[in-house]
């Protein structure tokens, strides 16, 4: 896919290039929201990093002036004596830096500019009158975590408020992040404190440099964000407009308000446009707006409408979705790098390419995908650092389960041409062998030996894991787990742990027995037909008895009986057993299944039928419930040969190739 990008990014110019259309020019002062950053009052979660931020934005220099005023709480049971902050930005700053040596300078497919990079610079940091920068170190292989020592500890119950001075220089966008021409993505571009975990007493700080495979980790609170832009540019932020003012110089004043989030980011445009729907959720509505390029129009479209399914379904399977706005930014094509991120009631998404006609969901997929995170990073915020598949890989497998409910199960990825196909079953085709993965799904980020192992076993092998689980258990019985998983767990950073526990205190049941081998263990079911063959049923034939009793029966005295014995061995030689189907079908067309359940350690099972016809196919797992299996090709056998789906697959591969060189223009 990578090798292709710059071709689709050449294909889609037209859509949204700055060329043709014009120079910026002033935009109407936007009117603020009217809505209350959250649809309900009253604070979710325990709110203890609060941010006044007031930033100017120079767009000729792509730089933010910013002050900062974090007033934190300890929360603990242990007394305080330093603050460490994420400096994020500062993982552009050079090549030598964790995340560039970590990612090679390219990430996604994207490549990051050797001559526009990304710094940011605290200047300041006050506790009153009093200066705390000169003694402020950076700690790590990098300058991306700032450890602030404090004049007094924070004893616990007690809060500290501190105001930083800083100057950030975005990058050419690049993971997420920077600038392209006047396009502009602004995402974890402030100081931002670590958190503390832990047994009460016993906390420790989370702040882990600044690693490709690491995302982020924050504790949530009250965001008050003033931005000073540009009068020609369109602004969206995290949470509502509470204010706005233009200045007359050219510039205005824009203040945003989001509560009970854990970051904030925002994105500046001079061409923007907003298309804007509404989501129903509990008896309400969330205002769902897609801000996009003059000629993604037709795309803005398909983005809004995925991300309002989203919303209403997820707020559905978990909980509701709890502000009162969700913005989607629809980056220009030529700034691909700032596609497929999720913020706090923010995201942007990706897609719009010349192939991807009305059916083809991959622009939908990516909008719910990064909507989805609004939950299981937005609202549940476990640590990214340390357990990433419990954001990234939940989230996909919920994201299956979302795109079947908005566009039905055979359909949800394709419904193009005739064509149907069906999310969970082409990501498991694509997927190759889950066996060579080298790490558990439980390995912290940081900890995958590169980047294709983390993503392969982080989201598909997770998403994977949990759709068989899913089918074991009854897809009632787990969607209502993990319902509850979530509602007892929204706001409060829970754990791998603390989601096996609620899962099992759901369904009354230990799931020790899949859990540990699929997360905690590599390999994956591995099943296949190991032997299959049927002989006609006769009587006995041959010699029998001695001396003159010695008889021998023959064909003709022992004619078959017209009935057959088939016999049928069948094994798992992976590490997770689960119960599976194996299905038999005969010559006469009639079908019968029987269930191994491997649970009890047996590697191989053996069946054993008399029929009226012989065998002809044995399929193990055929209604693709166990997708956590390796090297599917050996799951199926005919006994007989059948040319028909040889030449189904030739009409397929000649109809493809014809639509190809169409497309192409050959």
């Amino acid at each position: 896919m990578r090798r292709w990008l710059p071709l689709l990014c050449a294909l889609t110019c037209a859509a949204g290039c700055e060329s043709s259309l014009g120079p910026p020019r002033p935009r109407p002062l936007p009117q603020p929201d009217q809505v209350p950053a959250l649809r309900t009052p009253g604070a979710r979660s325990p709110r203890i990093a609060n941010y006044q931020i007031d930033a100017k934005y120079d767009a000729a220099a792509h730089r933010i002036e910013a002050t900062e005023v974090l007033t934190w709480r300890n929360d603990g049971g242990s007394a305080v004596t330093e603050l460490p902050f994420h400096m994020y930005m500062n993982g552009f700053k050079n090549d030598a830096t964790l995340f560039m040596t970590s990612s090679g300078g390219e990430h996604r497919g994207n490549v990051a500019s050797d001559k526009a990079w990304g710094w940011i610079e605290v200047t300041s940091i006050r506790l009153g009158a009093q200066e705390l920068r000169p003694q402020a170190r950076y700690v790590g292989v990098d300058e991306t975590v700032l450890q602030v020592p404090l004049p007094a500890p924070v004893e616990p119950g007690a809060t500290v408020q501190l105001t930083l001075t800083f100057t950030v220089q975005l990058p050419e966008v690049f993971a997420r992040t920077g600038y392209k021409g006047a396009f502009t993505m602004v995402g974890q571009w402030f100081p931002k404190v670590g958190v503390r975990t832990g047994a009460p007493g016993f906390e420790t700080w989370q702040a882990a440099p600044f690693h490709l495979n690491t995302e982020f980790f924050a504790d949530f609170g009250v965001y008050d964000v003033t931005l000073t832009v540009p009068a020609t540019h369109v602004v969206a932020a995290t949470g509502v407009l509470v204010a706005a003012e233009d200045k007359g110089d050219g510039t205005r004043v824009l203040r945003y308000r989001a509560e009970d989030v854990h970051d904030f980011a925002w994105m500046i445009d001079p061409y923007m446009e907003v298309l804007t729907g509404e989501a129903k959720v509990d008896g309400g509505t969330v205002l769902v707006r897609v801000y996009h390029r003059p000629r993604q129009r037709a795309f803005a479209r398909r983005h809004l409408q995925a991300a309002i399914g989203a919303i209403e379904q997820f707020s559905q399977l978990f909980v509701p979705y709890p502000w009162s706005i969700m913005t989607v930014v629809d980056p220009p094509p030529d700034a691909g790098g700032a596609g497929g991120m999720e913020y706090p009631t923010l995201v942007t998404t990706a897609g719009d390419h010349a192939f991807a006609r009305d059916g083809l969901r991959l622009p939908e997929y990516v909008t719910i995908h990064e909507v989805g995170h609004n939950w299981f990073q937005g609202i549940l915020a476990s640590n990214e650092v340390e357990e990433a598949w419990l954001d990234e890989g939940v989230n996909e497998w919920a994201d299956g389960v979302v795109m079947a409910r908005i566009y039905g199960e055979k359909r949800s990825m394709v419904d193009w041409m005739g064509w149907n196909g069906e999310l969970f079953r082409l990501r498991r085709a694509l997927a190759g062998d889950l066996a060579d993965l080298p790490a558990p799904i439980a390995t912290a980020a940081y900890a995958f030996p590169n980047f294709d192992s983390y993503g392969q076993t982080t989201y598909l092998k997770t998403m994977l894991a949990l759709r068989t689980l899913e089918h074991q258990i009854g897809r009632d019985r787990f969607a209502a787990a993990m319902k509850a998983y979530a509602t007892t767990w929204a706001f409060k950073h829970p754990t791998g742990a603390d989601l096996v526990a609620s899962l099992e205190g759901s369904l009354g049941e230990d799931l020790d027995w899949f859990w540990r081998p699929a997360f905690y263990e590599t390999g994956a079911a591995d099943f296949a037909v190991d032997s299959a063959a049927c002989r006609r049923q006769h009587p006995p034939r041959g010699v029998f008895g001695e001396g003159s009793s010695r008889k021998l029966v023959t064909v003709e005295e022992s004619p078959d009986t017209g009935t057959w014995t088939c016999e049928v061995l069948v094994a798992n030689r992976g590490t997770v057993r689960v119960p599976v189907d194996i299905e038999l079908r005969f010559a006469d067309g009639t079908r019968t299944r029987e269930t191994w359940d491997a649970r009890d350690g047996s590697r191989w099972h053996k069946i054993a039928v008399s029929r009226s016809r012989p065998l002809t196919e044995v399929r193990i797992d055929p209604d693709g419930h166990v997708l956590l299996s390796d090297d599917v090709i050996d799951d199926h056998i005919r006994l007989t040969p059948d040319g028909s789906a040889s030449w189904r697959a030739s009409a397929r591969m000649t109809f493809w190739t014809h639509t190809f060189m169409q497309a192409v223009g050959l």
